[in-house]
């Protein structure tokens, strides 16, 4: 009896670091995969998957004609407080038989950095984006920033379309406009004309702009009165924090 008892006590030992070492191997072949957004960001389709994404610097369809640093994935992050004030929104034009269209939405300190550098390396106009000023000027004439409110993450360009509508149209100044309602100009038109009160318009455009403006303002965001598209969360929870992490699928 005394025998098989320290037989038994002999293997419990090597069981069990058998038993770790396998533990081991399975977490090395399948590490866990932590998700890269810090916390208290989402990605708008985990909120709500009707808003229409057109995310314009993870592309070539910009004023920078390519992809913008920082931009790995054509994907709309933003605060999870932005994205709920967002989904309301879409839920109250929806039954108008309407959908959000988001641009941009968190944008890295790296691409604003990269947008910057960009804009002092010169050039002339740019008759889809910018007419009327040479590109050295656009940030002394506040068309792109140094810094960007988009940062902090609860920042989103956007405009209105059908939602059964995705053909893209192609506006004077701007980007397609992926079947959006007529806004007078396209996304990203670095001209007068794409002041939120800009006047004279055309009645369309001038009623977009103000139905826009209402929902928007509604659901608690604020508008920079020089770019219709461009609002911002009023109580934004990063108010004093910019943020650099890249913009990722997953």
């Amino acid at each position: 009896m005394p025998g098989r008892a320290e037989g038994g006590a002999s293997h419990q030992p090597s069981l069990r670091a058998t038993a770790i070492l396998a533990a081991l191997l399975t977490a090395i072949a399948s590490p866990a995969r932590a998700d890269p957004l810090p916390a208290g960001f989402v990605r708008l389709t985990d909120v709500d998957p009707t808003i229409r994404q057109d995310i314009r610097y993870a592309g070539a369809k910009n004023f920078l004609h390519r992809k913008v640093s920082g931009y790995e994935a054509p994907v709309c992050i933003l605060t999870e407080e932005a994205a709920k004030a967002l989904s309301s929104v879409q839920k109250a034009i929806a039954a108008k038989g309407l959908t959000l269209v988001v641009f941009d939405c968190y944008r890295p300190a790296r691409a604003v950095a990269d947008m910057g550098k960009w804009t002092r390396q010169g050039g002339p106009p740019d008759p889809r984006w910018y007419p009327k000023v040479e590109r050295g000027d656009l940030i002394a004439k506040g068309y792109v920033g140094e810094l960007s409110s988009h940062s902090r993450g609860s920042t989103v360009d956007l405009a209105v379309a059908e939602a059964d509508k995705k053909s893209a149209a192609h506006p004077a100044c701007g980007a397609p406009d992926a079947g959006t309602l007529d806004f007078g100009t396209g996304f990203d038109c670095f001209d007068p004309s794409s002041e939120t009160a800009h006047h004279p318009l055309p009645a369309e455009a001038a009623a977009s702009r103000k139905m826009l403006l209402a929902a928007m303002r509604a659901a608690g965001f604020r508008n920079y009165a020089r770019e219709w598209w461009h609002f911002t969360l009023a109580d934004e929870p990063f108010a004093k924090q910019r943020f650099d992490f890249p913009v990722t699928a997953n």
